[in-house]
């Protein structure tokens, strides 16, 4: 895991993934629990947790779509 968890991959569905800081402390449905970096890989760490565009709550989700797609 990268730092403890502190960070995730987004898979954005393209063969690229963006890095997104998670806050353990906020409600898992909660959009203020994920920050999103400004780096967009093609690569991610082999043991890096990966999750899904769909899983992210609805405002997380248009934020990425707006500024990454």
């Amino acid at each position: 895991m990268l730092k403890h968890g502190k960070y995730v991959y987004v898979d954005l569905g393209n063969g690229k993934y963006i890095k997104v800081r998670v806050l353990k402390a906020r409600d898992e449905n909660s959009p203020e629990r994920y920050i999103l970096t400004s780096s967009i890989n093609k690569k991610k760490p082999k043991d890096a947790i990966t999750i899904k565009l769909d899983n992210l709550p609805v405002e997380v989700k248009d934020k990425l779509t707006k500024f990454f797609l």
